[in-house]
């Protein structure tokens, strides 16, 4: 479910002191510079669930800053992904997107990562889930994650079995549908769950919502343990 990353914001920074950085532009995502426990942080958290264009655009803008500024990164999870359809396809969210990921790929900045919601296919990568290596990565109880939703994985597999049936001129088993769909969504929710993803090590452990600030604190000590620095050049092309 949507809700605003500000009010977790507030809570997890020092003296609730957050600048954001665009708040008119792309809002489904928050970015803005903060302090926690003293240490200087960019933050990104999602809002409203989807990512599109301009908060991509406006995440890539964000990441270099913080590279040149040579603060480290807190993104915090709540995205069901990149937006998809003909029009937003048309409007280039592919290639918006790619310059996210691009961003976050190639930032030598410190990354922080907290679950606290949905955090589904390429949107799990552009907000630098595990496969792009972030220093930490926890999840709340309240968390998922998945390459889709449970209802949107059964519903592709649904999809591409009628369009088989309808190709060979076969009649299409309603029952057999549903009962796949039933199988399909009842495994993804399980696999989503918190519990399932740290026993793969897929995150650093499940906290409690209520030590969020000192645990992240605690990451920001031992990541300043050596010196920040962030990436000067080597993004690649950006295609504007």
């Amino acid at each position: 479910m949507p809700f605003d990353p500000r009010e977790v914001v507030a809570r997890i920074v020092d003296g609730s002191d957050f600048d954001e950085f665009k708040p008119l532009y792309g809002p489904s995502l928050v970015t803005g510079w903060a302090r926690l426990h003293g240490y200087p942080i960019g933050v990104l958290a999602n809002a409203r669930g989807v990512l599109f264009s301009p908060e991509s655009q406006k995440a890539a803008q964000f990441i270099q800053l913080a590279n040149q500024r040579d603060i480290p990164l807190l993104f915090l999870h709540n995205t069901t992904g990149y937006m998809v359809g003909r029009a937003y396809e048309q409007g280039g969210i592919i290639k918006h997107g790619a310059m996210m990921i691009n961003a976050v790929a190639n930032s030598r900045v410190p990354h922080l990562s907290v679950l606290m919601g949905a955090s589904y296919g390429a949107g799990h990568y552009g907000m630098c889930g595990r496969a792009y290596d972030p220093r930490f990565l926890f999840t709340w109880p309240s968390a998922k994650s998945a390459v889709m939703g449970p209802q949107q994985l059964a519903g592709v597999l649904s999809l591409v079995a009628r369009a088989s049936a309808a190709a060979k001129g076969r009649p299409y088993d309603e029952d057999a549908d549903a009962a796949l769909r039933a199988a399909v969504e009842r495994q993804i929710e399980a696999e989503s769950l918190p519990l399932f993803l740290s026993g793969r090590l897929y995150d650093d452990g499940v906290i409690d919502p209520r030590d969020t600030r000192t645990v992240l604190g605690i990451c920001l000590s031992a990541v300043h343990g050596a010196p920040v620095e962030g990436a000067r050049g080597g993004f690649g092309v950006f295609r504007m």
